[in-house]
This record gives structure tokens, C-alpha cells and sequence, in this order.
């Protein structure tokens, strides 16, 4: 049998803006790949209707939900309380989840951050650090997983600079490229990765792994992006 997920991201919600997804699912599963919104009610409400229309959502928050990159642990903790009564809606934090052979390992990746000063920028790297030692060990400890066939990953942040095809935005080009983790795909589990902050879509097949995204941004109307398994 096979097995989908529907995968959504940037929808830039704002207070004012009405979300209705009924009708729109095409899996029983959804991938939120960040950039709800900056406002926590907001984001709250937007997933929780979200939560009314899967069997399960999984989310990683972006730099939408981040708006000071100091405050991100508070964030994060005020997201998992938030979560935390809604039992079919998974914050993917340091939170790896199996659905059927499949895990979805999350991470925010913390790479499409501007810094305004030296401090800022020194933050937003030690915080890309964090998360990129999660990937690695994370990833490397599924590897011998008897549960695990295959293996998902959803950031916020693109991946690779490749995936942007030569139009590269305004970002700290010195940074590690999150997909050197695949170096420690020794079992070729990782079949998929999804996820946000490209206004382009992108579907492309690389060194086996499928990359994509589906970000809604402007575009009107706004369907998921399903992947299947």
C-alpha cells in the first residue's frame, strides 16, 4: 500500500486573512514545512484546523514563527505547550516520528536568516549548528533502525544551494550546505526532502532523493503537493 503526504508551507497568515483547507487533503497525513505565521494565535488556530482535516500533521517551524532569533527556545517551548492537547499534531523539534516504516525528521536548518549585526549573526549560526548536529546524529542513529524503510526530511531552510539554480538570494553563502548529512545515508533511507523558503517550487530528483516544495506565498488558490511513498 502506498503511502502519501500532503505538504504545505509559507502560507503567511495574518490575523485578518480566512484559511479553510476543507476539502483539500488528497493524504491522511500533512508536512508543514514553517512560515505559518508570526502571530502564535494565529499559527495555533491554523494548525489546529489542519489537525481536524489529517490523522496527522507534522510541523517544523520556520523564520516566520522565529521573528527574534533570541527568543527561539521560548517559541519553541510556547509551540509545544500549545501543541501538547491536540494529540494528532506533532511539533517535529528534536522529534522524530515513524508512520508506517517511514520517520519524518524535522529541523528549522536556520539558513534563510538575515543578520543586522555581529551578534545576530554569530546566534544564527551557533542555532544552524544545533540543528545540524541533530540531522547528523538523528540521521545516523536511523540507519540501523529495524522500523525504519525509509526516511523523510523537512526543514524549513532549502537544502542546497543547487536547488535554487543559480538564482541564490541574498544569504550567507559560507554556510555548511544542509544536505552534506546525506554522507551518512549509508543505508539510502532518506528517499525524500521537503521543504520551505523558496518562493519557486521545485521538484527535482538528485543523487537519488526526491527535493521539493510547495510554498503558497501569492499564489491563489493553494493546493498540498502530494508525496508519495
Amino acid at each position: 500500500m502506498n503511502l502519501g503526504f500532503d505538504l504545505i508551507s509559507d502560507l503567511n497568515i495574518t490575523e485578518n486573512d480566512q484559511f479553510d483547507w476543507e476539502g483539500k487533503p488528497t493524504s491522511l497525513y500533512c508536512l508543514v514545512a514553517g512560515n505559518i505565521s508570526n502571530n502564535v494565535n494565529v499559527l495555533n488556530k491554523t494548525l489546529l484546523h489542519l489537525s481536524k482535516c489529517y490523522q496527522g500533521v507534522f510541523f517544523i517551524d520556520g523564520n516566520l514563527e522565529n521573528p527574534s532569533v533570541y527568543e527561539h527556545i521560548a517559541v519553541a517551548n510556547r509551540i509545544t505547550e500549545s501543541f501538547s492537547t491536540i494529540p494528532n499534531l506533532i511539533y517535529l523539534r528534536n522529534n522524530v516520528v515513524v508512520v508506517d516504516g517511514v520517520a519524518i525528521l524535522g529541523i528549522n536548518g536556520w539558513s534563510n536568516y538575515k543578520s543586522y549585526t555581529d551578534g545576530d549573526k554569530f546566534e544564527i549560526k551557533a542555532r544552524r549548528y544545533d540543528d545540524l548536529v541533530y540531522l547528523e546524529q538523528t540521521t545516523r542513529k536511523l540507519q540501523l533502525h529495524p522500523d525504519v524503510r525509509k526516511i523523510i526530511i523537512l526543514s524549513n531552510s532549502v537544502p542546497s544551494l543547487d536547488l535554487y539554480f543559480g538564482e541564490i538570494p541574498d544569504i550567507d553563502k559560507d554556510e555548511i550546505e544542509l544536505d552534506y548529512v546525506l554522507d551518512i545515508d549509508t543505508e539510502h533511507k532518506v528517499t525524500h526532502w521537503a521543504f520551505g523558503s523558496h518562493k519557486k517550487i521545485v521538484d527535482t530528483v538528485k543523487d537519488n532523493i526526491n527535493y521539493l516544495n510547495n510554498p503558497k506565498y501569492e499564489t491563489n488558490p493553494y493546493y498540498a503537493k502530494r508525496i508519495t511513498l
